[in-house]
């Protein structure tokens, strides 16, 4: 049998989502790149598509070109859309932009089965643990798949964490971490010293801008109620 010359995978990357309410060129670049300016490690080369289902107004190809540039000059990899009625979805498709559907409800015979009810809340893992005995360091990027991530050390600033369950770190938090990436709304966050850059719980994330004084630097955990980050002393 002939060696394959490539085979293509799914993969679970994790991509930004900018919903874009309103558009004047000037104030959006100013905006986007003090975004930027907050956590410059994590948005720079990061997958980003825009949506457009809140955009309040009318939108014309020129200013989804500009949208486009300005995106990608500030280092985003903006690949796609979605949300947009035809004639503007159709605009984007003009400027490159990809059309992603918009997920459709689930259905109840869909819907995956409940939990026990002995499962722990936010414990989606089918795997061990994986745990973690040595630093993270700034750049190395550590991931538990169908599992909770177990860290025994510090996780350095410029360092990520990602976890498909919980994510415990039984020392400092200065990277960034995300817990529940594979849609698991339930996941936390626990640490020891949160001085995060970033913490993120399905897909919805806080800076360190956003973190209270109250938790800065102290034990916490981080969960997701009613869609929205909470960060709690522990």
């Amino acid at each position: 049998m002939a060696d394959q010359n490539f085979q293509i995978k799914g993969t679970n990357v994790t991509s930004m989502v900018l919903d874009l309410y309103h558009y004047q060129a000037d104030e959006f670049a100013a905006a986007l790149r003090a975004k930027i300016e907050t956590a410059p490690l994590f948005f720079t080369g990061s997958p980003l598509f825009l949506n457009l289902a809140s955009f309040n107004g009318e939108l014309d190809k020129a200013q989804l070109q500009s949208i486009a540039n300005q995106c990608r000059s500030a280092g985003f990899q903006l690949y796609g859309f979605r949300g947009a009625e035809e004639s503007v979805a159709q605009l984007a498709k003009d400027v490159g932009l990809v059309h992603l559907p918009t997920p459709r409800p689930r259905t109840e015979a869909e819907a995956p089965p409940a939990e026990p009810a002995a499962a722990p809340a936010g414990v989606s893992s089918s795997l061990p643990a994986k745990v973690i005995h040595k630093p993270v360091r700034s750049g190395q990027q550590v991931y538990a798949e169908g599992a909770d991530l177990i860290l025994l050390a510090p996780v350095s600033e410029g360092a990520e964490v990602i976890a498909d369950g919980n994510i415990h770190v039984y020392s400092a938090l200065r990277g960034r971490a995300l817990a529940g990436v594979r849609d698991n709304p339930k996941a936390r966050i626990f640490c020891q010293k949160l001085e995060a850059e970033l913490v993120s719980i399905a897909g919805q994330f806080i800076l360190h801008d956003g973190i209270a004084a109250e938790v800065w630097k102290k034990p916490a955990q981080i969960f997701l109620q009613d869609d929205s980050i909470e960060i709690a002393a522990l």
